[in-house]
């Protein structure tokens, strides 16, 4: 008598020999169905078993995959886009004499890279025009406050020591 655990995960038993033969002619149980021998307390797979080798033989071994060699293509980036997100990376660092040209330039170039790209759907670069457009957004709009606050507090030179920035 035999214990069988099904492919479900439970316990079924005690069952004969017979049953068993009768269950692997009918596909119930495999070579890695897991049995024991009653009173023995050891799980083994089915095909381990000598009165069972014969009926459930073991698996074939497994072979990897073969390895697909081909070439994989990979989209081209829009330059655009790469300039794009460069520029808007420039701008965004605090430097005041760019304030309007580099910001410019990246949204410039972030749009007309969209443009491309919704043209030809081959071509990657969607995310980096779309990072070059808002970093350059930010830029124009951080370096026109930075004018605006300028302008309307002007700096007195009177109320810094003499000599500065630099001292003599």
């Amino acid at each position: 008598m035999y214990k069988i655990i099904g492919a479900d995960g439970n316990e079924y038993g005690p069952v004969s020999t017979e049953q068993i033969q009768q269950w692997l002619a009918e596909g119930r149980l495999n070579a890695v169905s897991r049995i024991q021998r009653e009173g023995s307390g050891e799980w083994k797979l089915l095909h381990e078993m000598p009165e069972f080798a014969l009926a459930a033989p073991p698996p074939p071994p497994l072979r990897p995959a073969p390895i697909n060699l081909q070439p994989v293509a990979v989209s081209p980036t829009n330059p655009l886009a790469a300039w794009s997100l460069g520029t808007g990376i420039a701008a965004i660092m605090p430097c005041c004499c760019w304030t309007v040209v580099l910001p410019a330039t990246s949204i410039a170039l972030g749009a007309i890279a969209l443009s491309q790209i919704k043209q030809n759907p081959n071509q990657a670069g969607r995310s980096m025009a779309v990072a070059g457009i808002v970093l350059g957004s930010l830029a124009l709009l951080s370096g026109l406050i930075f004018w605006i606050v300028a302008i309307l507090n002007p700096i007195d030179p009177s109320q810094f020591p003499r000599g500065f920035p630099f001292p003599r």
